[in-house]
């Protein structure tokens, strides 16, 4: 068999060659995992280059207490505070009806009243019995003085005359309630009945709103928001039907116990004086601030919730923008509350800011420490941030 023979200069070298290639893709890849593993645990710490620039929005932080946290926004009902059913005590024939629905009535007034025919003739027969109850007493005591009538007898022609008196008093305090009358300043809501009806004792016939008592919007809220509200806390009021006027209020009633069919809490927000000449029933905006609550830090800063990135348990962190505007910082924080991020949108931060600080609330996932950014302003700017795709390193 022929042997070939290779001078070894030309076989040594592209080994060498090959055995250089190999290590450099080793150590390369090495270093593109080590450094795609360790993202997070070096914080990021890879610099966008100069020329590729992160399109991104921001927002200026607000440092203080947890009382401008998580503002409740909720629809209610505008009503009277004190808005009273009238009705006659005992059943007859409407007699007449002195009012319609939104007219102003005064305290005292006569709003409507029964035929008094029936009710006269109750009153006349309990004067009547009264009377014959007093004879008969009378009498009585007379026959006992002379040993005639007994004990029991005079016992008995006492207990007549005092029911007959009381009889008298139920028949006047149903004559008396056979006119409705207005128990205070106030308008008229709604009449439900009319002149000659025939209506049963306790039937609503008027609905009067009293001034007196302002005006409240009644709304619900479930557990969460409930359990924030205080009485006294300060509430802002705007109706649909009133565009671009806004009412203050205050919290003045909140239920001790939910709702047997929804399962909220009913609250009261009474609007400030001069509004009684508003109309019951208007839909109304509610937006409540609720008071910071006793167990909380008073010194929290308040950070978007689009603004955090790699949250776990209280921590997570934040992009922080530089003074130059075109930089961005990794900062890590912790977090007081994550659970209120689900429905307030809001995280109060205990550590890592200030509140001074301007953070990166778009864009977030297309950066690292240090990154170059543009801050976009323009309405087009903002609709190429949002289209822009995003990515992450893999872990």
């Amino acid at each position: 068999m022929a042997t070939h023979h290779t001078h070894p200069a030309i076989t040594r070298r592209p080994l060498a060659q090959a055995s250089l290639l190999a290590r450099t893709i080793f150590v390369t890849g090495a270093t593109s995992l080590l450094a795609g593993c360790g993202r997070d645990a070096a914080a990021n710490t890879i610099p966008a280059s100069a020329e590729s620039r992160v399109p991104v929005r921001v927002t200026s932080l607000t440092g203080g207490d947890d009382a401008g946290r998580g503002r409740i926004e909720v629809t209610g009902t505008l009503a009277g505070k004190e808005e009273v059913a009238l009705a006659f005590k005992i059943g007859g024939v409407i007699s007449r009806i002195t009012v319609n629905a939104g007219e102003p009535v005064r305290a005292g007034q006569v709003l409507a009243e029964l035929r008094p025919t029936e009710i006269a003739a109750q009153v006349a027969t309990a004067r009547e019995a009264q009377a014959k109850a007093e004879r008969d007493l009378t009498r009585v005591q007379t026959l006992y003085t002379d040993s005639v009538a007994t004990l029991e007898q005079l016992q008995d022609a006492r207990t007549g005359r005092e029911v007959a008196a009381n009889a008298v008093r139920a028949a006047q305090f149903n004559a008396e309630y056979a006119a409705i009358r207005a128990p205070g300043a106030g308008v008229v809501l709604s009449r439900t009945a009319e002149p000659g009806q025939v209506i049963e004792p306790g039937r609503s016939v008027l609905v009067v709103r009293r001034s007196g008592r302002g005006m409240v919007v009644r709304i619900g809220l479930p557990d969460r928001d409930a359990v924030r509200i205080h009485l006294g806390d300060p509430a802002t009021v705007t109706f649909d039907a009133m565009p671009g006027r806004h009412y203050a209020a205050r919290v003045t009633q909140r239920a001790a116990i939910a709702s047997a069919g929804a399962g909220d809490y009913g609250v009261e927000v009474t609007l400030e004086e001069g509004t009684t000449a508003l109309p019951t029933g208007l839909v109304a905006r509610v937006a409540l601030a609720p008071a910071a609550a006793p167990s909380r830090t008073a010194a929290h800063v308040l950070v978007p919730i689009a603004a955090l990135v790699d949250a776990d348990a209280d921590s997570a962190a934040v992009f922080v923008l530089g003074a130059d505007r075109a930089t961005v910082t990794r900062r890590a924080v912790r977090l007081a509350d994550v659970t209120e991020a689900l429905h307030d949108a809001m995280v109060p931060v205990i550590s890592g800011l200030d509140g001074r600080e301007t953070v990166v609330t778009a864009g977030v996932t297309r950066l690292v420490d240090g990154a170059k950014v543009t801050v976009v302003t323009t309405a087009t700017q903002r609709a190429t941030t949002d289209a822009a795709p995003a990515w992450k390193a893999a872990p």
